[in-house]
């Protein structure tokens, strides 16, 4: 069962969030299902999400994606994210 872990820092949670819900159904579409968001006891902007997706090569390509980037930029997103595959 592959899982993404993305952890990075943002620069406002409220902001950052706002942008992250209202792409859902881009998620949706490359095969992401969320299943916790984190954020730091002593950073709340500091966040961490969970995701399944069962198709881990499309999961790459997503994650690789300009749209990707230029959409974590428009949210304020400080920096490379730390993107983890698990199972």
């Amino acid at each position: 069962m592959p899982h993404i872990l993305i952890q990075h820092e943002v620069e406002d949670f409220a902001s950052w969030k706002e942008i992250y819900d209202s792409r859902a159904d881009v998620h949706d579409a490359a095969g992401f299902k969320e299943l916790q968001i984190l954020q730091g006891l002593d950073n709340p902007n500091n966040i961490v999400v969970l995701f399944f997706n069962a198709n881990i090569e499309k999961a790459r390509e997503f994650l690789n994606s300009d749209d990707l980037k230029q959409a974590m930029e428009g949210a304020g997103v400080i920096g490379a994210p730390q993107i983890i595959e698990l199972q």
